[in-house]
């Protein structure tokens, strides 16, 4: 067994985590520290560091490694951050170099939501499948493929933009936050669920819903209740993340498609209008049925968990230590 530290870095909160792992992995001394993303890198390092001393500190445990989940556009191989929105100054920084001179230990990183692809493939439920999707659906919606038991990376590491997915066309298609229209994030983001809600409500259709109460989580809530509505917004946006799996069966073949993030949470209200999208556009019902569409196993702990992963990834060695 090995004990490797789990970092993700998020634009308001990092996450962080020892991970002792094993047959059966053990969480240790979770914590959470504010980002603070307008401080410059290293000071952000340094709290990060500090936080990650601690807890060694408190445990008594001796870390192999760390591993590290960033948003934004990462080079793995170099340590480099090229670019992040949430985290404006950690353009072209040297994460991995920065946080290992602090700490005195390697350190891996990755995408977050390559990271937490990882996770789930090391840690979850899918521990043991080859081929699998995963989706990570919250304020946007990032994604990640293993295939043949290798995580699919691309040349820049920009591989599996899955949230920029088209799956409506046109000039009326709604404005995604890249740029572009039409995308899976423009229809499964929470901006996009908060849309396709005000478009409901806007009918005079009867619900529970105020214009005051539409979060995302007011929505599931209501739907959970019965409200026919709310139901109706998650079997649209259903719908829509259902036309984008069904690309992602055709060119991945995968055995498992895992929806996490805060919005997996509604994969049950979300599973009729998916299934009718992979009903509708699934080309070949032989590897469209054997798709298992799931919500993650690890539904609070995949973004620690994630980030070992991107330790165990890169030295799969640790695990022997």
């Amino acid at each position: 067994m090995a004990t490797i530290v789990g970092i993700d870095i998020g634009g308001t909160t990092v996450k962080l985590a020892l991970v002792r792992t094993g047959e059966r992995h053990e969480i240790l001394a979770p914590s959470r520290i504010d980002t603070g993303a307008r401080d410059p890198g290293p000071q952000i390092c340094g709290r990060i560091a500090d936080a990650v001393r601690q807890m060694l500190k408190d445990t008594g445990e001796t870390a192999v490694g760390v591993g590290v989940g960033c948003p934004g556009l990462i080079n793995n191989r170099t340590g480099v951050v090229v670019a992040s929105a949430n985290l404006p100054t950690f353009k072209n920084f040297q994460l991995a170099g920065e946080l290992q001179k602090q700490l005195g230990l390697p350190v891996g990183i990755h995408n977050d939501a390559k990271a937490a692809c990882l996770g789930e493939f090391l840690f979850g439920a899918s521990k043991g499948v080859r081929n699998m999707v995963l989706l990570t659906l919250g304020t946007g919606v990032g994604g990640g493929v293993i295939t043949g038991g290798r995580l699919l990376t691309g040349v820049d590491n920009a591989a599996t933009e899955l949230g920029h997915v088209k799956v409506e066309y046109g000039d009326e298609a709604p404005l995604c936050s890249c740029g572009t229209r039409g995308c899976i994030e423009a229809f499964v983001g929470i901006k996009g669920i908060a849309r396709i809600t005000a478009e409901a409500v806007a009918t005079g259709a009867p619900t529970s819903l105020t214009p005051d109460h539409m979060t995302t989580k007011d929505v599931g809530l209501a739907a959970q209740a019965g409200d026919p509505l709310a139901q109706g917004v998650f079997t649209t946006v259903g719908y829509y993340l259902g036309r984008g799996i069904a690309h992602f069966i055709e060119i991945f073949n995968p055995e498992k498609v895992v929806l996490a993030g805060g919005v997996s949470r509604a994969t049950p209200l979300m599973m009729p209008g998916i299934r009718r999208s992979m009903e509708k556009y699934c080309s070949f019902p032989a590897t469209r049925d054997r798709a298992e569409v799931v919500a993650t196993s690890l539904p609070d702990d995949i973004n620690v968990l994630g980030a070992a992963a991107v330790y165990l990834n890169a030295h799969p060695e640790a695990e022997r230590a």
